[in-house]
């Protein structure tokens, strides 16, 4: 324990001295991070925020990697890339982003990422960037809330709380929604699924778009009343999971096809708000993290905040990527 806690130190310590924000071309990278340990030495846990990298901000809304482990991570100021051991972080001064407040991310299979902000959507290729706005694209909307990328069928869904954009072979569609959009994901068939939740009645939703039409499933009439579907994904069976919170409600359920089942929940698990598929595993995190499925799995513990979790992505060697609402970027070994 005492190697470990001192090897977290250190590398504390060394982030420290890595680059901090920068307001000017180009965007900043950093090499000053020591290597990574292979994984039989690395702690546990490792963390980034303003402190100890050049994360920019706190705030983490949106984390999305690609099949060649690069990191994206999106905050409440700027756009962060971890590639290795290095930085680069883009924002208003250094880029044509239009805002630095970024609520959603997705990365398609060649490395573009599509970046949704509070002001509009961005490509980035590596190279170039595109921005779309309503002024000029079918976009109703220019606060972006949800991105997901089918590489399947090579199609990118663009949620807003006032309608939803499928983008394939560089045509758009627009397609007319009315909630507020809380969730996305795509399954093997190319449908969308995604989580909303009506102002008026109060009552959260799940919808599956596939072939021009909808499907709905209303969450109230299935027992869970006021509850909103913060975090929905697709597993390799093809079944669609989500997690559901609220008032009263700590559930995530499964849908086969036919019916929706709930999962054995985890008796300390609260505040459910993101979720990430690993093989069977299903991991929840929220106002806590969790393995989900045993009513006695243990809540596991972020080092050094307290900070609730905004979104999870799961990286190529299995390790669990978690944005915090104030905490910063927390790593699960």
């Amino acid at each position: 324990m005492k190697h470990i806690i001192k090897l977290c130190l250190i590398l504390a310590l060394l982030l420290t001295f890595g680059c901090k924000k920068s307001k000017v071309n180009p965007p900043k990278t950093s090499e000053e991070e020591p290597p990574q340990p292979d994984n039989s030495n690395f702690p546990e846990w490792v963390t980034y925020n303003e402190a100890t990298s050049a994360l920019p901000n706190n705030q983490v809304n949106a984390i999305a990697i690609g099949k060649n482990n690069v990191k994206w991570m999106g905050t409440a100021n700027g756009l962060a890339c971890l590639n290795g051991n290095n930085w680069t972080i883009y924002n208003t001064t250094n880029s044509p982003l239009p805002s630095a407040h970024i609520q959603a991310l997705a990365v398609e299979d060649n490395g573009t990422v599509w970046i949704g902000t509070a002001n509009g959507l961005a490509r980035f290729n590596g190279t170039s960037w595109n921005v779309y706005t309503t002024a000029n694209s079918v976009l109703a909307y220019n606060d972006i809330k949800c991105i997901k990328h089918d590489a399947k069928h090579n199609i990118t869904w663009v949620g807003t709380d006032e309608g939803i954009v499928k983008i394939i072979n560089g045509n758009w569609e627009y397609i007319e929604t009315y909630n507020i959009l809380l969730s996305m994901a795509a399954d093997h068939d190319g449908a969308l699924w995604i989580g909303e939740f009506n102002r008026i009645a109060f009552v959260g939703i799940i919808k599956k778009y596939h072939n021009g039409q909808w499907t709905t499933h209303r969450l109230d009439l299935m027992g869970y009343a006021s509850a909103f579907p913060y975090s929905i994904a697709v597993d390799k069976n093809n079944r669609v999971v989500a997690a559901l919170a609220g008032t009263v409600v700590k559930a995530v359920i499964r849908f086969n096809g036919n019916t929706w089942e709930e999962l054995g929940r985890p008796e300390k698990a609260r505040g459910f708000r993101a979720l990430v598929l690993q093989n069977e595993k299903i991991w929840v995190g929220g106002a806590t993290f969790t393995l989900y499925g045993d009513k006695n799995s243990p809540n596991i513990e972020i080092p050094g905040t307290d900070s609730p979790i905004t979104c999870m992505a799961l990286d190529a060697n299995g390790h669990k990527w978690m944005g915090t609402y104030y905490g910063g970027v927390a790593v699960y070994r």
